[in-house]
C-alpha cells in the first residue's frame, strides 16, 4: 500500500523536462524520456535475462548517454553502467562504483522502506552529483563540472 502512495506522491512532486535546471538532464528528457517515438536499435549490451518493464526507456537513455554495456552489480565491473537492486547491495559498494565513473541504475528504489532509505542515503552522498528518479528506476552518477542535484522526473506512464 505504501508503494502506491509513494507513486502518487512522486507524480505530484516530480517535474517534466521543463522543471529541470540542468542542460544535461533537460536534454536527456527531451531527446529520450518524453520523446514519443524511440529510435532503435539500442547499442547497449545487457545481461541475457535482463527484462524489467521499463527496459525500453532505460536502454534508450543509456544509448543516448553513450553507454556500451550494462551489467548486474558485482558481476562485471568492466561495464559502463551497473544495474543494482537495493535489497541486495550496500551503499559503500555502490558509492565506490560511482567514484570509479560508473552509472548506477537502481531497480525499484521505493519497493520497501529499506530500499527507500538506502536510496535517500545514496542521493545525499557527495559522490552522487546527479540523481534522476523516475520512481520505477533511478540513475546515480558523478558528472564533472556539474553542481549536485537530485531530479524527480515523471515516468511516462503512457508507454
Amino acid at each position: 500500500m505504501r508503494y502506491y502512495w509513494d507513486l502518487i506522491q512522486h507524480f505530484f512532486v516530480s517535474n517534466s523536462r521543463h522543471g529541470t535546471h540542468s542542460p544535461f538532464v533537460y536534454g536527456l528528457a527531451s531527446r529520450v524520456i518524453y520523446r514519443i517515438a524511440r529510435v532503435r536499435p539500442y547499442t547497449v549490451a545487457v545481461p541475457p535475462d535482463f527484462n524489467p518493464k521499463y527496459s525500453d526507456l532505460l536502454l534508450a537513455i543509456l544509448t543516448d548517454m553513450g553507454v556500451q554495456k550494462l551489467a548486474c552489480f558485482r558481476e562485471d565491473t568492466s561495464a559502463d553502467a551497473l544495474f543494482a537492486d537495493l535489497g541486495s547491495a550496500r551503499a559503500d559498494q555502490l558509492l565506490e562504483a560511482i567514484r570509479q565513473g560508473k552509472i548506477i541504475v537502481v531497480h525499484e528504489p521505493f519497493q520497501t522502506r529499506q530500499t527507500k532509505q538506502l536510496w535517500r542515503e545514496l542521493i545525499q552522498s557527495p559522490d552522487v552529483v546527479v540523481s534522476i528518479n523516475l520512481f520505477h528506476f533511478g540513475l546515480l552518477m558523478y558528472r564533472e563540472g556539474q553542481r549536485k542535484e537530485n531530479f524527480l522526473l515523471r515516468y511516462p506512464f503512457w508507454r
